[in-house]
């Protein structure tokens, strides 16, 4: 698939990032905090400089935008859709790979956005999951924060997005409820303001 041919969307996109006009959604939030995968000024570039890659059409949500871009010597991909108020919504962020993408701007045939068994395919990309050991995984039960270290989960390899397996789940819930805490450490705390 080649980049669609350069389109006004592509000048809106910019005029919303130069006035800054646009929201992150919280799994770009994610994606921006794993480290030095992504970062705002990324995301900016690709939408400057990249090309329009595909137009999604949904019932509900409307049209979609996929943007290929080159930041840092990387290819990104942004996901980005236009708000009711005419501010721009950035929806994901990825470095495009296997099993969905043969290269950044080619499709893998067959290369399908589902999640067919646990730690096969990320629901939100379709990125390859990689089973792993999260370090720190922080989890809030009625508005606590704990940090539960060592769990095991898939990590999708394109956008970061992590899953655990209900038994799981089950086992952090059930560790909160009884406080069954090892120990306790010092975070630190950031103001934003």
């Amino acid at each position: 698939m080649d980049c669609i041919e350069q389109s006004h969307e592509m000048a809106w996109f910019a005029q919303r990032v130069q006035e800054s006009r646009y929201i992150l959604s919280e799994h770009v939030i994610r994606s921006l905090m794993a480290g030095n995968i992504v970062t705002v000024a990324d995301i900016e570039t690709v939408l400057l400089t990249g090309r329009l890659l595909e137009e999604h059409h949904h019932a509900t949500r409307g049209r979609s935008y996929l943007v290929v871009g080159k930041s840092r010597q990387k290819i990104f991909h942004v996901m980005c859709a236009g708000a009711s108020n005419g501010w721009l919504i950035i929806t994901f962020v990825y470095i495009p790979a296997p099993p969905i993408w043969r290269d950044a701007l080619h499709r893998n045939p067959g290369g399908e956005n589902i999640m067919t068994e646990p730690f096969s395919t990320c629901f939100f990309c379709g990125g390859e999951m990689k089973k792993i050991t999260v370090g720190n995984f922080d989890y809030r039960l009625e508005g606590q924060l704990y940090v539960i270290k060592k769990v095991p989960a898939g990590l999708c390899q394109q956008c970061g997005e992590k899953y655990i397996e209900a038994d799981v789940g089950r086992r952090m819930n059930d560790l909160i409820a009884r406080k069954q805490f090892s120990r306790t450490e010092e975070v630190g705390v950031i103001d934003y303001q």
